[in-house]
């Protein structure tokens, strides 16, 4: 997955971070304010939830596997004049004693750990990180029935560059649940010329909010709060996101 990121980190600001439609970075910013104390986000990526909380004032730290992400991060984090406090690290080797206030664990990203080994690490380090009473915030996609596509489809068309970037997809259910997706990104020029053509494929593992709940607290947790499509409520038709807050148990 990290070759992956490095591979599409100049991508990614017309990519996947134009998926999200909620204010997720405002509702993180909230959960920040409440516990008050420095934060820890994992899988910050080149810094959409990050440097907005940065600007805000929050004392936050950031971790991603990704070099590539990494660098994007450092070098909008400098056009903003901010110095962000960011280190290169595995998710499931997190090396922090008891400091934080908050472990912000973002979009989806427990998705992408689809072992219960991969799982267990992950919490383990949040267990260690957190400090007496401090919240880990989590949240996984609401999963829809997905359905084997053998040929890619055409996900979008945004302008990129002068030029457009092209998102196709195919999605394969694997017998154990998991899912594997593979993108497929071209760079066109103003021209029509297919100037750059970039392939990715990755393995999820889709958590119901049932499941959600229930992985969080076999890791040694306990819910404290829930919210769907980032805001207190019922879930409604067509939610996109679960996300809990939870204390060490």
């Amino acid at each position: 997955m990290t070759d992956n990121y490095d591979r599409i980190a100049r991508f990614y600001d017309t990519d996947m971070a134009l998926n999200m439609r909620f204010d997720d970075v405002g509702f993180y910013a909230a959960r920040c304010a409440d516990a008050g104390g420095r934060v820890l986000e994992l899988g910050c990526g080149n810094g959409r939830v990050l440097l907005p909380l940065l600007e805000r004032g929050v004392d936050i730290v950031g971790v991603d596997a990704s070099a590539g992400m990494l660098a994007e991060l450092r070098r909008k984090a400098a056009l903003r004049g901010l110095v962000p406090d960011v280190a290169r690290m595995d998710t499931r080797a997190l090396a922090f004693a008891a400091t934080f206030a908050v472990v912000l664990c973002p979009y989806s990203l427990i998705t992408y750990h689809v072992t219960d080994d991969d799982v267990a690490r992950l919490f383990a380090g949040v267990r260690r990180a957190l400090r007496p009473r401090g919240v880990f915030v989590v949240d996984a996609f609401v999963p829809r029935a997905a359905t084997a596509s053998p040929e890619f489809t055409l996900d979008y068309r945004r302008p990129y560059e002068g030029g457009s970037l092209v998102r196709s997809k195919r999605v394969t259910p694997l017998p154990d649940g998991r899912n594997r997706i593979e993108r497929r990104y071209e760079v066109v020029a103003g021209d029509g010329r297919v100037a750059d053509r970039v392939e990715v494929s990755e393995v999820i593992r889709p958590l119901t909010p049932d499941a959600l709940v229930a992985v969080v607290a076999g890791g040694g947790f306990r819910v404290v709060a829930s919210w769907w499509d980032y805001a207190a409520g019922d879930a409604g038709a067509g939610v996109q996101f679960f996300t809990v807050a939870a204390r060490v148990a």
